[in-house]
């Protein structure tokens, strides 16, 4: 038998399937990452600002794996495409750009080295972005 939803009750289904931890894009960075011998690292580390995705802890480092939608990517125009709740979206997505750029700031001002990779440069090439985290935390160890 078939049951027809409102795009209501389809729209909320659909966000409380989005995760904010353990995502495909964190997956992919953590294998890439195991290549590049960046070992040493905790996932989803709640006791540093901001709850990185990745913390090496005593090297002073974390990275943020980001959605292009949820953090703002291109956020000049993409603000443009959004149809329904307009002001709730907005609001949503400008205090996470607002919140991302003072983490950034507080993190770096206590010495961490802070990565942030968008969603699509992960999944275009995880194995770039984990090189260049593992460049850094090498410089970090001398």
């Amino acid at each position: 038998m078939y049951i027809k939803r409102s795009k209501k009750e389809i729209n909320s289904y659909k966000m409380s399937r989005v995760r904010s931890t353990n995502t495909s894009i964190e997956n992919a960075l953590s294998i890439a990452l195991c290549r590049e011998g960046a070992r040493g690292y905790r996932r989803n580390m709640k006791g540093v600002l901001g709850t990185p995705d990745f913390c090496w802890k005593g090297k002073k480092a974390v990275v943020f794996c980001d959605s292009s939608f949820w953090h703002g990517y291109d956020w000049k125009n993409q603000r443009k495409t959004i149809k329904t709740r307009k002001r709730f979206w907005i609001n949503k997505i400008e205090t996470n750009i607002r919140r991302d750029k003072k983490i950034n700031q507080i993190l770096r001002k206590d010495g961490w080295k802070v990565f942030r990779f968008w969603d699509f440069e992960i999944e275009k090439n995880s194995l770039l972005c984990a090189k260049k985290i593992a460049n850094a935390l090498a410089k970090r160890s001398s």
